[in-house]
């Protein structure tokens, strides 16, 4: 399981599941609310990493940023470049791995959203990542994450559940906490067409505390924690867990 992500065969064939209908339906506001968060306004440059089919990256540009978006599955960068040609929108499209990539103070803000961090089993690894987002940043530019917290999560916890998709696919999970509540371990079992296949995955859970101190150890000053992209508080109410770092100027 420790190489999940590193498969093109994982990231082809949950596709449909991971950027389901819903997903893609509010990316409009939660771009709009991540440049509230951070106090930005178009004409920016954006980092949008790992940017998967491209559903933030599109609005960034719609509305007049200048995006970088990278991911390592060719087939998402194949389907974002296809809708920004439709669209008319001149985005840079990168394929490379977020422990990689790097652009020295060119960014007024970069995001990973959708619980895009935490695939690496070695701690080294992630912190890499925070260190290439600093780096890639210019003097005042601006973090924002957003992720599924380790508070978050201990309250809504179900071991099983399923759902159905539009298209009458079947997918069922199955979740397991281990490592200390370090790590969550996921089976998705995919029925489609009379077809069954399992996608199982791993992701390190991360509290407020712990997200904070590897951003501030990255170099990022300060670090605002909220509990969704409104900037509601993170208490025993919050949804999501939202990182807000900016670099010192």
């Amino acid at each position: 399981m420790s190489n999940w992500h590193d498969r093109d065969d994982w990231w082809e064939g949950t596709a449909d599941i991971v950027f389901h209908a819903w997903a893609q339906k509010h990316a409009p506001q939660q771009v709009e609310r991540v440049l509230a968060l951070a106090a930005l306004e178009p004409p920016i440059y954006v980092l949008d990493l790992p940017c998967g089919i491209g559903r933030h990256t599109l609005e960034f540009s719609r509305l007049g940023c200048r995006v970088t978006a990278v991911d390592r599955t060719q087939m998402y960068l194949d389907r974002a470049a296809e809708k920004a040609n439709d669209l008319g929108l001149n985005v840079e499209f990168i394929k490379e791995d977020m422990r990689i990539f790097r652009r020295p103070e060119s960014y007024d803000l970069a995001v990973n959203l959708y619980t895009s961090f935490g695939y690496f089993e070695d701690l080294d690894e992630e912190q890499q990542v925070l260190d290439n987002y600093y780096t890639s940043l210019r003097p005042g530019g601006v973090l924002v994450m957003d992720m599924a917290g380790k508070e978050v999560f201990a309250r809504v916890f179900q071991e099983r559940d399923w759902h159905e998709m539009d298209d009458g696919t079947l997918v069922l999970e199955e979740r397991k906490i281990v490592s200390d509540w370090t790590c969550f371990n996921t089976r998705w079992i995919v029925v489609r067409d009379g077809e069954r296949r399992e996608y199982p995955f791993s992701l390190r859970i991360y509290g407020a505390s712990d997200l904070r101190g590897m951003l501030e150890k990255a170099g990022f000053e300060p670090v605002r924690i909220y509990g969704d992209l409104d900037g509601s508080a993170y208490d025993h109410n919050a949804q999501r867990l939202i990182a807000v770092a900016r670099k010192p100027e």
